[in-house]
């Protein structure tokens, strides 16, 4: 039996938190080897709960009820292109020390597979290629995910892995391992959560790919068409993740309420009586929301509902994404409000960072989001390759991808930066507020 190890790397960045982050394209890839007959190591940098952390007295720090948290972190020195910002630079996750541990205890693999997921990350995806082959000499490392898939040049020139994968690893995989056979992503088995020794959750795609075509994302590049699974085998996962004791599940799809099954799946779960806490961390369309189905929603127990608005100024959705008008997001509100949901659990993105969206404007948006109950959070804009928005502003020129961390708000200029601040600053104060008045 072929051996292969799976790793998900550190997060290099000034600032990452566990908002439900799990690499689910790694998990599935696991599960789609183990399907073929390869035996899985598997190292998620990032898992609190590695056996190797509590033998080394490290803790990570507690996780809410919900499952969200903060990572283990080390201050790392920056890379040249992030001297000048005056915030810490991080290593999130196991202590290096921890991980190398770990790797000398391992059996070598016939091969490793490496993820990697924001393109600004990918520094700390190199330090462990760099460690991988302290310990593995010989073994051949395959580097795939989101940043390979991106910045492939960047990632074949730089990386020093022995091959990139670009695209989806269960379609792609075989033209390195000829004893695979590609498959879909309908036909891919569960991902492997079981090769964490706990979780506090789990994450689930009903579908894959987005019906929308917004200019500033990259779904539209990264998955061609919009998938969307049968609303039993969904069950069935979330059912099977109950059986390892698994209390809360986020909605990892791009598109959620797009899938034609969704109102199934949700009379299934109250049908079955499914005891689970269920989240939509990614942001759901408020065009599909109706009434009925927020009820559903409210019976099927979702906890947590975070809303894609962006902006109120209805031209920018015209021009933009088309994807949500005003009165569309206020009456999901209204729906979600009506169906029994409280002030707490109901959210809203605010897209920041990009110049047509004035300061103004946000705090308009903010201000607007507030008045009908629900909390406002900013989702500042990345400027991610191969996306309409990185073209037309001629983004292209940013080929080193630490500039696409949106800590530095790289497609705006110094003044609209720090207006940007005091808009943090004052929806900071204004949570501040309705804090104390709760």
């Amino acid at each position: 039996m072929k051996r292969v190890l799976l790793i998900n790397p550190w997060i290099y960045d000034f600032k990452a938190y566990d908002f439900w982050l799990k690499p689910l394209g790694l998990l599935y890839l696991a599960a789609y080897l183990r399907q073929a007959g390869y035996e899985i190591d598997y190292l998620d940098c990032l898992d609190r709960y590695h056996p190797m952390l509590a033998k080394k007295s490290i803790k990570f720090p507690p996780v809410d009820c919900f499952g969200r948290g903060k990572f283990y972190a080390q201050e790392i020195e920056k890379p040249e292109v992030y001297k000048p910002i005056l915030r810490k630079y991080k290593r999130y996750g196991m202590p290096i020390e921890v991980i190398s541990e770990i790797l000398a205890n391992m059996k070598k693999p016939d091969f490793i597979g490496v993820t990697s997921i924001m393109t600004y990350w990918y520094l700390g995806v190199f330090d462990m290629i760099k460690i991988l082959k302290s310990y593995f000499p010989k073994v051949p490392i395959i580097l795939g995910g989101i940043y390979a898939t991106l910045c492939y040049d960047h990632a074949r020139k730089f990386s020093g892995a022995d091959y990139v994968i670009s695209g989806k690893a269960e379609e792609n995989l075989y033209q390195l391992l000829p004893d695979l056979k590609p498959i879909s992503f309908l036909e891919l088995p569960y991902p492997a959560f079981d090769l964490y020794t706990k979780l506090d959750y789990a994450c689930v795609l009903t579908s894959q790919g987005c019906p929308f075509n917004c200019q500033y994302c990259a779904v539209p590049y990264l998955n061609e068409n919009y998938l969307y699974r049968d609303p039993f085998s969904v069950i069935d996962e979330i059912q099977y993740y109950q059986s390892l004791g698994v209390n809360n599940i986020a909605f990892y799809d791009d598109a959620l309420l797009a899938n034609p099954n969704f109102s199934r799946l949700l009379d299934e779960i109250i049908k079955r009586n499914i005891k689970i806490n269920f989240h939509t961390p990614n942001g759901i369309h408020p065009r599909f929301i109706t009434q009925e189905l927020a009820d559903k929603m409210y019976h099927a127990n979702f906890q947590t509902i975070y809303l894609s608005l962006e902006t109120v100024d209805d031209n920018f959705h015209q021009a933009i994404d088309n994807k949500v008008s005003v009165n569309e997001f206020v009456k999901a509100v209204a729906y979600f409000q009506n169906s029994g949901f409280s002030k707490d659990q109901i959210h809203a993105y605010l897209l920041v960072g990009i110049p047509e969206l004035s300061p103004a404007s946000i705090i308009k948006s903010i201000d607007f989001i507030h008045s009908l109950g629900v909390m406002p959070h900013l989702a500042e804009y990345s400027p991610i390759p191969n996306t309409t928005m990185f073209k037309q502003k001629k983004l292209a020129l940013l080929n080193e991808p630490c500039l696409h961390n949106n800590t530095i708000f790289p497609a705006i200029d110094e003044h609209l930066k720090n207006e940007i601040q005091q808009i943090k600053s004052y929806l900071s104060k204004l949570r501040t507020k309705v804090k104390a008045n709760c």
